[in-house]
């Protein structure tokens, strides 16, 4: 059974929490509401509950507290049968026309067979039911996974990029929605891996700084091709350098130099080698060996420059860490490689500088020539030239870049996992459609199984019991239900002659008649009328006084049987006969309530409610209340309304009904006016006679409001008016009415119990 309801989100005037918790339905519900309250909506709800169409989604608490959470689209726990406006239009509405007396349903083709064309029908049902609950779970649980990854995306985004730009790549700017666009919209050429790694590094350095162009390396030395020859030479060739055209001769003298240098005689001509002799040898000789040490000492100068320019040049190569990262490792080697190359080269030097030192040292020997091949080319500085002006290029253009790299690590953020957020998209929309269809499916195939069940229920026997419970109601044969003569309908007569153009009363009267006896038919082929639950919305609209009763006294028998009903009703007269016919069952549940009872206090066996308009933030809504007290014990309409427009003057902190009392003013107003000026057509044509009662016509406002800003019977809606403006109205218009009949205002207040000394 149905406890209470509680909303997701706000659907027309119900909204999140309108229905408290301690106020809960009971076996039997009566609620009374005015026209505009929310009856309506609330009874739609409920219909759209049992059909299995729930217009929104709530939680429907059970009689045991026990809170089942129904979907849009889904269905409540338990069988629920609403008699409402939209249930009428969609049964009855050709019948109901007027101008001619249609059928109200159409038979089958044969109902010799429905029987077992509705247990096919029911099969078929429930498959489809069981494949739209699967098709819906797999739909909701890849819409979860859908919903997660974008998620995911989002937050992959704000966690990789917001730290480079924090306003640009936050949540409100890309939103969960805007990712699942960019996802839907990915182009399935993005960027790899590793291209988003290296940007998200880039990122992370910052902006670099210009680094010095990288210099042209030394140039070989120059005049290194006179090594041989300075090595070679020595002071004694350079003394004989005259006999150079003769080399038999010049070794001959190199080898007489030899043999005469402890001797004092020549081995040639035996002639005295004097001291000024050997002086003047010595001094020929001195003078070539620093001829060539001389010689020795400039080329060995212009190699030690070559080799502190060498160096010189490596170091004032860039550091490789302070170039961009993507360069690096390129710049990196080629440093390295130039740094062999120069060490090549210096080791290739510093073996010529060893060479010509010894040849300093002692301009007589002669030195092996190094191998200086090394030297014919110059040290490669390309690579790390081009790497210095990229690095240099990427300084310049950093916010360029960085807006490329942040694309970068985006594109592939998103590129990454588009094709898996389409595929899951997919997924959700083929297991939506399986599931619409499904459900739709059902739908065609319910209104299948109605046709069949209309097939067993359209008999003599049942227009024979609809035009028993007509006459029950209205006293007296005046309209009756036959089958038409091709035996595939309903017809309705009154008398002799088609019944059209009912009134709305008989309109009423005729649907919830047909509603009942429908359900009551169902009833006995099977389903247990203890579990199902019975809504009836407005069934006294139109009825007359003696209409009023009798339905009333046919609802009391035809419901009973069920596990429970729920009434909603504007009418005072029938609330009243509601409250008689279930005093007793209302006193012991009150009682056991009062009691402690538990289960009583969770599910009465009678609850009496209300359902009120109320402004809350500026808006309109509904609300769910227990039953005044003045609505119990007022014996009549126009006393309860007197009451509580009084206690509406008394009260001006009321404001949470207080737009509902214009409208209650002004219905207390026509009352009083009908009885005091009856020789007068309509309200304001009465209102105006009592107005005029004095000259000065002092309470003309009164009936400018009554015209302007309240109306009668119909929509609620009252125009906007702030709370001092409605308490002022009100109080005008019941300062009126005790102008006009002072002793009856007296009685009035007497026998609702309000001081009249409020309007003192």
């Amino acid at each position: 059974m149905l406890r209470r309801l509680e909303l997701r989100d706000q659907w027309r005037s119900l909204n999140k929490g309108f229905w408290p918790d301690d106020l809960p339905l009971g076996t039997a519900t009566i609620i009374y509401g005015h026209n505009g309250s929310g009856k309506s909506t609330l009874a739609e709800l409920l219909l759209s509950l049992g059909s299995g169409q729930a217009c929104t989604a709530v939680s429907w608490e059970q009689d045991d507290r026990r809170k089942v959470s129904v979907s849009m689209g889904g269905s409540g726990p338990s069988p629920i049968a609403v008699f409402t406006r939209t249930w009428v239009e969609a049964n009855l509405s050709e019948f109901l026309a007027g101008e001619n007396a249609d059928a109200i349903v159409t038979l089958g083709q044969a109902a010799i067979d429905s029987k077992e064309k509705e247990k096919q029908l029911e099969r078929e049902i429930q498959d489809l039911r069981d494949q739209a609950d699967t098709a819906e779970d797999v739909r909701r649980r890849t819409q979860l996974k859908v919903d997660k990854l974008a998620r995911d995306v989002q937050d992959r985004i704000v966690d990789e990029l917001q730290r480079f730009d924090y306003n640009h790549y936050s949540k409100n700017r890309y939103s969960v929605v805007k990712v699942s666009e960019m996802l839907r919209s990915a182009s399935s050429d993005f960027p790899d891996d590793g291209a988003h790694a290296d940007a998200l590094v880039l990122l992370g350095e910052g902006a670099p700084s210009m680094v010095p162009d990288v210099a042209n390396p030394p140039t070989i030395l120059e005049g290194l091709n006179e090594l041989g020859p300075v090595l070679s030479r020595t002071p004694t060739r350079v003394a004989i350098a005259a006999l150079e055209a003769s080399l038999r001769a010049q070794e001959w003298v190199e080898q007489g130099l030899l043999l005469h240098e402890v001797r004092q005689t020549c081995l040639f001509c035996d002639g005295t080698l004097s001291t000024e002799r050997r002086e003047q040898l010595a001094r020929h000789f001195d003078e070539s060996w620093l001829q060539i040490r001389s010689q020795a000492q400039r080329l060995l100068a212009r190699v030690v420059e070559q080799k502190r320019a060498l160096n010189t040049w490596l170091e004032s190569l860039p550091a490789h860490s302070t170039l961009s990262s993507d360069i690096q490792t390129a710049y990196k080697r080629a440093a390295d490689e130039a740094r062999r190359e120069v060490d090549a080269r210096v080791a290739c030097v510093e073996l010529v500088e060893n060479a010509l030192n010894a040849k300093i040292a002692d301009p007589s020997v002669t030195p092996d020539e190094p191998e200086c091949g090394v030297l014919d080319a110059a040290v490669s500085a390309t690579v790390l030239s081009e790497a210095v002006k990229a690095h240099n290029e990427q300084a310049r253009r950093h916010e360029e870049l960085t807006a490329h790299r942040n694309a970068v690590v985006l594109d592939h953020i998103i590129g990454s996992q588009s094709q898996v957020f389409r595929d899951l998209e997919t997924q959700a929309a083929e297991a939506n459609e399986a599931n619409v269809g499904a459900v739709e499916a059902v739908a065609l195939a319910e209104r299948a199984i109605e046709r069949v069940r209309q097939e067993q229920f359209t008999t003599k026997e049942m227009a024979d019991t609809l035009t028993r419970d007509l006459a029950r109601v209205y006293g007296k044969e005046h309209l009756s239900i036959a089958v038409t003569d091709d035996g595939r309908s309903y017809s309705c007569r009154r008398g002799d002659g088609a019944g059209t153009n009912l009134s709305e009363g008989e309109r009423t009267t005729l649907s919830l008649l047909y509603f009942l006896r429908n359900l009551e038919d169902q009833q006995t082929r099977g389903v247990d009328p203890t579990q199902r639950i019975v809504v009836i919305d407005d069934p006294s609209s139109s009825l007359d006084r003696e209409a009023l009763f009798a339905t009333h006294q046919w609802l009391v028998s035809s419901l009973k049987h069920f596990g429970q009903y729920v009434i909603l009703t504007h009418d005072f007269n029938l609330l009243r006969l509601f409250i008689s016919s279930h005093s007793s069952k209302w006193s012991a549940s009150a009682k056991a309530i009062s009691d402690g009872d538990a289960n009583e206090i969770r599910f009465p066996r009678v609850a009496f409610l209300e359902m009120f308009a109320a402004m809350v933030d500026s808006r309109r809504t509904t609300k769910v209340g227990q039953l005044p007290a003045l609505l119990r014990n007022s014996t009549s309409e126009y006393a309860y309304l007197f009451s509580m427009v009084m206690k509406g003057v008394q009260d001006t902190e009321d404001h949470e009904r207080l737009f509902l009392l214009p409208n209650a003013a002004r219905r207390v107003l026509e009352t009083f006016a009908s009885y005091k000026a009856p020789h007068r057509p309509n309200f304001l044509q009465q209102l105006e006679v009592l107005v005029q009662v004095d000259p000065d016509e002092p309470y003309r406002d009164v009936y400018d409001f009554c015209n302007r800003f309240s109306h009668g019977e119909g929509s609620e809606t009252v125009e906007v008016l702030d709370a001092r403006a409605v308490h002022g109205h009100i109080r005008r218009c019941m300062e009126f009415l005790r102008a006009v009949d002072e002793e009856h205002f007296a009685n009035m207040c007497k026998a609702v119990k309000i001081d009249p000394t409020v309007l003192a």
